[in-house]
Protein backbone atom coordinates (compact mmCIF):
# COMPACT_ATOMS: atom_id res chain seq x y z
CA UNK A 1 0.00 0.00 0.00
CA UNK A 2 1.26 3.54 -0.25
CA UNK A 3 2.27 5.39 2.16
CA UNK A 4 -1.00 7.01 3.24
CA UNK A 5 -3.00 4.06 2.80
CA UNK A 6 -3.72 0.73 5.13
CA UNK A 7 -4.54 -2.53 3.89
CA UNK A 8 -8.49 -2.89 4.21
CA UNK A 9 -11.19 -6.06 4.42
CA UNK A 10 -14.41 -5.21 4.43
CA UNK A 11 -16.35 -7.74 7.01
CA UNK A 12 -18.53 -9.80 4.98
CA UNK A 13 -16.33 -9.36 1.60
CA UNK A 14 -13.66 -11.94 0.39
CA UNK A 15 -10.50 -10.05 -0.61
CA UNK A 16 -8.91 -6.94 0.34
CA UNK A 17 -7.48 -3.51 -0.90
CA UNK A 18 -5.52 -0.37 -0.16
CA UNK A 19 -7.21 2.38 1.28
CA UNK A 20 -6.47 6.23 2.81
CA UNK A 21 -8.71 7.83 4.95
CA UNK A 22 -11.19 10.33 3.73
CA UNK A 23 -10.26 13.76 3.86
CA UNK A 24 -13.63 15.42 4.72
CA UNK A 25 -15.82 13.57 2.05
CA UNK A 26 -13.13 13.42 -0.50
CA UNK A 27 -10.66 10.60 -2.00
CA UNK A 28 -7.23 10.78 -4.19
CA UNK A 29 -7.87 10.40 -7.51
CA UNK A 30 -5.46 8.04 -8.39
CA UNK A 31 -6.21 4.70 -9.03
CA UNK A 32 -4.36 1.46 -10.32
CA UNK A 33 -4.07 0.98 -14.05
CA UNK A 34 -7.36 0.11 -15.75
CA UNK A 35 -9.54 1.16 -12.85
CA UNK A 36 -12.22 3.37 -14.04
CA UNK A 37 -14.67 2.87 -10.53
CA UNK A 38 -14.51 6.47 -8.81
CA UNK A 39 -13.00 6.45 -5.18
CA UNK A 40 -15.66 7.58 -3.06
CA UNK A 41 -15.75 8.01 1.13
CA UNK A 42 -17.93 4.58 1.88
CA UNK A 43 -16.27 3.09 4.59
CA UNK A 44 -16.45 3.33 8.54
CA UNK A 45 -14.31 1.85 10.96
CA UNK A 46 -15.49 0.60 14.43
CA UNK A 47 -13.32 3.97 15.72
CA UNK A 48 -15.20 5.65 13.74
CA UNK A 49 -12.23 6.66 10.80
CA UNK A 50 -13.87 7.25 7.72
CA UNK A 51 -12.00 5.43 4.40
CA UNK A 52 -12.34 5.57 1.13
CA UNK A 53 -13.13 2.89 -1.55
CA UNK A 54 -13.86 2.17 -5.06
CA UNK A 55 -17.20 1.57 -5.61
CA UNK A 56 -18.74 -0.69 -8.53
CA UNK A 57 -21.87 -2.22 -10.05
CA UNK A 58 -21.94 -6.06 -9.30
CA UNK A 59 -22.24 -8.22 -12.34
CA UNK A 60 -23.08 -12.09 -12.88
CA UNK A 61 -21.59 -12.09 -16.50
CA UNK A 62 -18.01 -9.84 -15.24
CA UNK A 63 -16.28 -10.75 -12.26
CA UNK A 64 -14.56 -7.14 -12.36
CA UNK A 65 -17.88 -5.16 -12.69
CA UNK A 66 -20.58 -4.39 -15.05
CA UNK A 67 -18.07 -2.33 -16.94
CA UNK A 68 -15.02 -3.66 -15.95
CA UNK A 69 -14.38 -0.66 -13.64
CA UNK A 70 -12.37 -2.56 -10.94
CA UNK A 71 -9.22 -3.72 -13.65
CA UNK A 72 -8.16 -6.93 -12.31
CA UNK A 73 -9.76 -6.62 -9.23
CA UNK A 74 -12.92 -8.13 -8.02
CA UNK A 75 -16.73 -6.48 -7.70
CA UNK A 76 -17.55 -7.77 -4.62
CA UNK A 77 -21.56 -7.20 -3.92
CA UNK A 78 -22.55 -6.06 -0.43
CA UNK A 79 -25.35 -4.12 0.73
CA UNK A 80 -26.69 -3.49 -2.95
CA UNK A 81 -23.39 -2.03 -3.94
CA UNK A 82 -20.38 -3.40 -5.07
CA UNK A 83 -16.13 -2.60 -3.96
CA UNK A 84 -13.45 -3.41 -5.77
CA UNK A 85 -11.26 -6.15 -3.85
CA UNK A 86 -8.24 -7.27 -4.87
CA UNK A 87 -7.19 -11.63 -3.59
CA UNK A 88 -5.63 -11.16 -0.15
CA UNK A 89 -1.94 -12.89 -0.17
CA UNK A 90 -2.06 -13.69 3.30
CA UNK A 91 -5.39 -13.72 4.48
CA UNK A 92 -5.14 -10.66 6.89
CA UNK A 93 -5.21 -6.54 6.47
CA UNK A 94 -4.56 -4.03 8.87
CA UNK A 95 -8.46 -2.93 9.57
CA UNK A 96 -11.33 -4.80 9.50
CA UNK A 97 -14.30 -2.69 8.17
CA UNK A 98 -18.20 -2.47 8.89
CA UNK A 99 -19.32 -1.43 5.28
CA UNK A 100 -21.45 2.17 5.27
CA UNK A 101 -22.98 3.63 2.15
CA UNK A 102 -21.57 6.92 0.92
CA UNK A 103 -22.50 10.05 2.44
CA UNK A 104 -23.58 11.18 -0.72
CA UNK A 105 -25.78 8.62 -1.37
CA UNK A 106 -29.41 10.19 -0.20
CA UNK A 107 -31.93 8.01 1.59
CA UNK A 108 -36.10 7.94 0.44
CA UNK A 109 -38.83 8.61 2.95
CA UNK A 110 -39.62 5.63 4.83
CA UNK A 111 -43.55 4.61 4.41
CA UNK A 112 -45.22 2.02 6.16
CA UNK A 113 -47.85 0.27 4.67
CA UNK A 114 -48.66 -3.37 6.37
CA UNK A 115 -48.17 -5.35 3.32
CA UNK A 116 -44.45 -5.92 3.87
CA UNK A 117 -43.88 -8.00 7.03
CA UNK A 118 -40.15 -8.35 6.80
CA UNK A 119 -37.11 -6.13 6.34
CA UNK A 120 -35.72 -5.81 3.65
CA UNK A 121 -38.82 -5.43 1.64
CA UNK A 122 -39.73 -3.41 -1.65
CA UNK A 123 -40.18 0.27 -0.68
CA UNK A 124 -43.79 -0.27 -3.38
CA UNK A 125 -44.95 -2.45 -0.14
CA UNK A 126 -44.04 0.09 2.04
CA UNK A 127 -40.99 -0.22 5.05
CA UNK A 128 -40.86 -1.40 8.52
CA UNK A 129 -41.21 1.30 11.32
CA UNK A 130 -36.81 1.04 11.81
CA UNK A 131 -36.56 0.79 7.95
CA UNK A 132 -36.35 3.40 5.42
CA UNK A 133 -36.35 3.07 1.44
CA UNK A 134 -32.58 3.10 0.01
CA UNK A 135 -31.50 4.15 -3.16
CA UNK A 136 -27.91 3.55 -4.20
CA UNK A 137 -26.35 5.80 -6.59
CA UNK A 138 -25.01 4.11 -10.07
CA UNK A 139 -27.51 1.32 -8.40
CA UNK A 140 -31.17 0.97 -10.72
CA UNK A 141 -33.69 -0.16 -8.13
CA UNK A 142 -34.58 0.68 -3.99
CA UNK A 143 -34.91 -1.83 -1.07
CA UNK A 144 -36.00 -1.03 2.55
CA UNK A 145 -32.68 -1.35 4.84
CA UNK A 146 -32.59 -0.23 8.90
CA UNK A 147 -29.94 1.54 10.87
CA UNK A 148 -27.23 -1.05 11.22
CA UNK A 149 -26.59 -0.99 15.27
Amino acid sequence: CESDEQAIQVQGVSGNFCSPKCSGSSCPSDVPDGVTATPQCALRSPTGDSFCALLCTPSTWRGNGANGECGTGTCQAIQGVGLCTYAAADGKADVAIKFLLPPSVPALPAVKVETNTKHYGDPAGGCESDEQAIQVQGVSGNFCSPKCS
